[in-house]
């Protein structure tokens, strides 16, 4: 259990803490797990720039729950600048499927961080919350 919240799995947790939500989004997802209660509050500032994909150009959450939960956000709030719709819809994809077991799942380097992670299947949904809350957000209008 200690390789569970290894330092880097921390830092990520204690950085997102001092997350912020965005002042003017023009997307956002509340989520919640249902089996621990961790609840994700994601706030996007996000524009179409010449594609038919949004374009996440800020980022913000508010997390109540576990350290896992709160890394997990932490990482999306950090690799969030510059992705669009489609590229957080794979990243989340990808990100579930490797940590159920999926070794060709195409993730961000800086998710195998979660490696300890991946034989706990009752604490996926924990790390991938905040992406679900990315994904549902980008999926809603434009609240501008």
């Amino acid at each position: 259990m200690d390789a569970l919240y290894q330092q880097q799995i921390l830092a990520l947790a204690k950085n997102m803490r001092d997350s912020v939500l965005v002042a003017q989004p023009t997307h956002a997802a509340l989520v919640s797990n249902p089996t621990c209660g961790d609840r994700v509050n994601m706030t996007l500032q996000a524009h179409h720039h010449n594609t038919d994909n949004l374009v996440i150009t800020a980022a913000g959450a508010e997390v109540r729950g576990c350290a896992l939960c709160e890394a997990g956000a932490g990482l999306f709030l950090n690799i969030a600048n510059g992705l669009t719709s489609a590229d957080a819809a794979a990243l989340h994809n990808a990100f579930a499927a490797w940590l159920a077991g999926d070794d060709d799942a195409a993730i961000h380097k800086r998710m195998e961080m979660f490696q300890p992670v991946r034989s706990i299947k009752g604490r996926h949904k924990c790390v991938t919350l905040a992406f679900d809350a990315a994904v549902k957000a980008l999926h809603q209008p434009d609240s501008t």
